[in-house]
C-alpha cells in the first residue's frame, strides 16, 4: 500500500449546528488538568456519559483545549461508516470544503428519505482542522481497491473490516478519493492526535426539498 504523510494539511467537516462541541474537552489545557476533574466530573457531570463512550480510546490518545471537543465527538458518538463497524470512532474530513459539503449532503439526504421529512432547511456548521500523521494513501485506486470504494452504503463491510485491521495495526488513517465528489480526497483519522487546531469557519444549510438535497448556500 502507498503511504502518505500530512504535516498540517487544511481539511473540511460539516457537523450538523445543533451538535454542539463536548465542552469538557475544551475546558482543560491537558491531560493532568483533565485527570484533576475527572472524579467531579464522574460524581456530578452530564459529560460523564460521554467519558464513558470514550473509554475504548486510551486517555493517551485524548485531546483537550479550544477546538478539542469538535475532534473528540465522533471518537464518543460512535457510528457505523466506511470504515468502522461503529465500534470505534473516525474523524472524517474534505481535502476541500466542497468535497466535504457533498460527502455529508449525500448521507444527509439518505436520513431525510429515509425518514420521510418534508421540505425543510437543515443548519450545518463547517469546521476547519490541520491533519498530521503518516496515512495509509488509497488516493486514485479505485480500480485496485474497489470494494472499499462502493458507493451503496449497504456494502461497507469490505470497507469497515480493511478499518478495523488498519486501526488495530496502530494506524494513524488512510487517505483516500471521495466517492461523491469526483476528483475530491479525504481523509479518515483513527487517532485524535493527528487533528489539530479544529474551529468553526463558517454555518451551512443543506436545502432539502422532500425529495432530495437540492442545493446548500
Amino acid at each position: 500500500m502507498s503511504r502518505t504523510v500530512l504535516d498540517g494539511r487544511p481539511s473540511w467537516r460539516v457537523i450538523a449546528a445543533r451538535h454542539p462541541p463536548i465542552a469538557l474537552f475544551e475546558l482543560v489545557a491537558s491531560r493532568e488538568d483533565f485527570e484533576a476533574l475527572y472524579e467531579l466530573e464522574a460524581a456530578f457531570s452530564p459529560h460523564y456519559d460521554e467519558l464513558t463512550l470514550l473509554q475504548y480510546l486510551p486517555r493517551s490518545e485524548w485531546v483537550f483545549g479550544p477546538g478539542s471537543g469538535y475532534v473528540m465527538a465522533p471518537f464518543a458518538y460512535l457510528n457505523p461508516s466506511r470504515f468502522s463497524d461503529g465500534t470505534f470512532g473516525v474523524y472524517y474530513a474534505g481535502l476541500d470544503e466542497e468535497t466535504a459539503i457533498r460527502e455529508v449532503a449525500f448521507h444527509r439526504g439518505i436520513f431525510m428519505a429515509r425518514t420521510g421529512e418534508p421540505a425543510s432547511a437543515l443548519e450545518e456548521q463547517i469546521l476547519v482542522a490541520g491533519i498530521s500523521g503518516d496515512l495509509v494513501d488509497l488516493r486514485g485506486q479505485q480500480a485496485s481497491w474497489p470494494a472499499l470504494y462502493d458507493p451503496d452504503p449497504g456494502a461497507y463491510a469490505p470497507a469497515q473490516a480493511f478499518g478495523a485491521s488498519l486501526r488495530g495495526a496502530g494506524e494513524t488513517g488512510l487517505a483516500f478519493s471521495s466517492v461523491r465528489n469526483a476528483g475530491g480526497e479525504c481523509v479518515g483519522v483513527f487517532r485524535p492526535r493527528a487533528v489539530a487546531d479544529c474551529r468553526q469557519v463558517r454555518p451551512l444549510r443543506y436545502i432539502w426539498d422532500g425529495a432530495s438535497i437540492a442545493g446548500w448556500a
